[in-house]
């Protein structure tokens, strides 16, 4: 569909004369989002929502709704999801790797977090640009955290609030004006990331897990209690997995390679039937916790990019989010 472009003009009668001067393509966009909590899905909403407040023509969708096929009908497509161990989960790495014949396309990235944006950026806007599309912006969001192994309250507790929605809002109408202004020629408005330093200064990645909580984590055992699971009548866990990791139908049950350890499968299930020893893990989260996380915030504070919702005193040092009654939270896509 084309938009034609008029402007009047009036003779010495008083008639009007109308000229067209231009023909430009009505710009079509789509916000792709993944959430779990709903974070996500709020800011991706409210980009949405800014987005349409232009005039142009913009859809949203859940990750797993998305037909890449379709992705070539879109002249500009966001991306956005929380983020796990300081980067993408692996189900956006898949949907990215899974983009084929885009080359020349608009499209910006977005995340929400707990602590930072960690490597989110600076894995996904190189993967979007390796597969064709020009990336015209990024963006970050704190949001409340509802990991097993983290304190409750927490930090970023109360995020993403209204003010946090309008700049998301504000966000969708600059993404979409960008890419006009850049699709008529204005290409010095493409920005380029930060890389090393630079990025660390503006985005402060949260440092390497200590050697000794990997270890652990590797050695992680998922349990199913076979008295409160509901399989093969209840699938939640399986239809929800993000790497497909689950299989219930052997025995004993597979939680396989692909897991992630996002914790999901555990924290929603709806009769509380996957188990995990949390004690120790927790233990050894305490100084990640205490050390990068905390002061990821307050660095964030100090340079006015982070406000505070829940006070400091007011963190649950002493209630780990995995000692909440399961299921600890619904999916919230």
């Amino acid at each position: 569909m084309a938009r034609s472009n008029f402007h009047q003009l009036w003779d010495a009668a008083g008639n009007i004369l109308i000229l067209e001067i231009g023909v430009s393509s009505i710009l079509k966009a789509i916000v792709i989002y993944y959430s779990q909590t709903g974070n996500t899905k709020k800011v991706a909403q409210a980009i949405h929502a800014g987005m349409n407040n232009t005039g142009e023509q913009c859809d949203i969708a859940r990750l797993r709704d998305v037909d890449l096929q379709n992705l070539a009908d879109y002249d500009l497509i966001g991306l956005g999801s929380p983020i796990i161990h300081a980067r993408e989960l692996p189900n956006v790495t898949t949907f990215i790797n899974g983009i084929e014949s885009l080359d020349g396309k608009h499209a910006f990235a977005f995340c929400t977090h707990g602590a930072s944006p960690g490597f989110y950026l600076s894995r996904v806007v190189p993967a979007l640009i390796q597969r064709g599309l020009i990336v015209i912006g990024w963006n970050n969001w704190f949001g409340g955290a509802c990991h097993p192994l983290l304190p409750k309250p927490y930090f970023t507790d109360g995020h993403p609030d209204a003010i946090d929605l309008k700049e998301a809002d504000d966000f969708g109408r600059e993404m979409v004006e960008r890419s006009r202004r850049i699709s008529l020629g204005e290409t010095e408005l493409i920005p380029t990331l930060p890389k090393g330093r630079e990025y660390d200064e503006i985005y402060r990645p949260i440092h390497e897990v200590p050697r000794h909580f990997q270890r652990l984590l590797n050695r992680t055992e998922f349990k199913v209690n076979k008295e409160k699971c509901n399989y093969p009548k209840c699938t939640y866990c399986i239809d929800n997995c993000p790497t497909g990791a689950i299989d219930l139908s052997v025995s004993p049950p597979i939680f396989d390679r692909s897991c992630d350890l996002c914790w999901l499968c555990e924290q929603t299930c709806p009769n509380g039937a996957i188990e995990i020893e949390w004690e120790q893990l927790a233990k050894a989260h305490v100084p990640l916790t205490k050390g990068d996380l905390e002061r990821s915030t307050k660095i964030f504070e100090a340079k006015g990019r982070f406000r505070r919702l829940t006070p400091l005193k007011d963190i649950g040092w002493d209630t780990h989010y995995w000692t909440f009654k399961k299921p600890r939270f619904k999916i919230n896509y």
